[in-house]
């Protein structure tokens, strides 16, 4: 998992390996600034809207099935527009620890 951190996080290279896992703790804890919560709410926002569905007039078994593939469908839309403000937020904090550091 680290080598998959280390390819979307540049940042976290300059770090010492032994030190990686906890600049990526501290970069979770970072908050979310406007434009990120902004982004977030309207990848959800369009999230919701792509897979709403309707069945007011099928039985139980037929809306449960429906929501069961409106949650596989709904899954990776989510992670596809939410987590690049979650990578940007992450970058942001790393950059922020490298800044107190006295790295560039």
């Amino acid at each position: 998992m680290n080598r998959f951190w280390a390819l979307v996080l540049p940042e976290l290279r300059q770090f010492p390996a032994t030190e990686q896992d906890g600049a990526l703790k501290a970069a979770r804890e970072t908050a979310l600034d406007m434009l990120e919560l902004l982004g977030m709410a309207a990848g959800l926002v369009l999230v919701t809207a792509i897979t709403r569905y309707s069945g007011a007039d099928a039985s139980m078994a037929t809306r449960f099935g429906a929501a069961i593939v409106n949650f596989v469908v709904a899954a990776p839309l989510l992670a596809i527009a939410l987590g690049p403000f979650h990578i940007r937020r992450l970058r942001r904090g790393l950059r922020e620890q490298l800044h107190r550091r006295g790295q560039p």
